[in-house]
């Protein structure tokens, strides 16, 4: 079953072996095995690919929870103490290249029987179908299904660089930002207008430019070299304001603050090695807050 499992999730019997520690041939063989005391197929395989079949599909969902039930019971007769075991986390491209790289790194530092596998997109990920423990992600989810924890939050910050700015001049105020080049971010619901908290009132204020990304760092290779004003959450902004290589604009008109959270199966709720996983990234992003 572990070995059905770490095939459909690593997508090779190659890579479902190095992640269990034996050969893809073992683990073909274990596949195998179960195939044939189920009596069916759960694997359609070809010399280029391999998908579920459909009873593949049924036997995936309650193998996870068998699993997962087994490790919690594994874990409150375990002797040795400590975690150990496998978080898969998917996570942002860059916010994962970063924040939670760094807090992955010290976590298995202080708990070194456990292995971080942290998987980069700026696409949503399917939990289930990717067999992640944790995602975490940037915004307002509408997911309910899902364990949901608030681990921090971002706020959006409007900004350019210096030599924009001698160039065009800085808007005063957000409706003049129809007078500007704006560096569009296409993960936003709108990215043709920005959301803006003007006098009290909540206003969506219309931008144009050439360039649109649906990732913020991408976003800030144009903004850095003076090519345009841009939003963005200010997580993804580093030292950049601290140095001055970029400059916050129309900070008297605040924009939205977005949550960074957490998200988890039912089942990954109870695996131990996740739990403090999610406690330990939660306080990384709070240290990181105050610094």
């Amino acid at each position: 079953m572990q070995s059905f499992v770490a095939v459909v999730e690593t997508g090779s019997f190659a890579a479902a072996g190095q992640r269990l520690g034996i050969s893809n041939k073992l683990v073909s063989k274990r596949v195998a095995g179960l195939e044939n005391q189920l009596g069916m197929s759960l694997l359609h395989r070809t010399t280029r690919s391999m998908s579920l079949t459909h009873e593949g599909e049924r036997y995936l969902e309650g193998a996870r929870r068998v699993l997962a039930e087994l490790e919690h019971l594994e874990s409150e007769f375990d002797s040795t103490g400590g975690l150990k075991g496998t978080v898969r986390v998917a996570a942002p491209l860059t916010y994962g290249d970063t924040a939670v790289a760094y807090a992955a790194n010290r976590f298995v530092e202080q708990h070194p029987n456990v292995t971080i596998e942290l998987e980069l997109s700026d696409h949503y990920v399917d939990l289930a179908k990717g067999g992640f423990d944790i995602a975490i992600r940037i915004g307002n989810l509408s997911d309910s299904s899902l364990i949901v924890r608030k681990l921090g939050e971002t706020s959006m910050k409007v900004v350019a660089a210096p030599t924009y700015l001698e160039k065009h001049g800085a808007p005063d105020h957000p409706f003049q930002l129809s007078d500007h080049v704006c560096i569009r971010d296409a993960n936003n619901p709108d990215p043709n207008r920005w959301f803006f908290n003007i006098d009290g009132q909540q206003a969506l204020v219309p931008v144009a430019g050439p360039f649109l990304a649906n990732s913020p760092p991408a976003c800030l290779v144009p903004t850095r070299a003076g090519l345009g004003v841009f939003m963005c959450p200010d997580v993804f902004l580093g030292d950049d304001l601290k140095t001055g290589r970029l400059i916050e604009l129309l900070s008297g008109f605040p924009s939205r603050t977005l949550p960074i959270q957490s998200v988890q199966l039912p089942s990954a709720f109870r695996k131990s090695r996740v739990k403090v996983f999610v406690e330990f990234m939660s306080r990384e992003i709070r240290e990181a807050a105050t610094e």
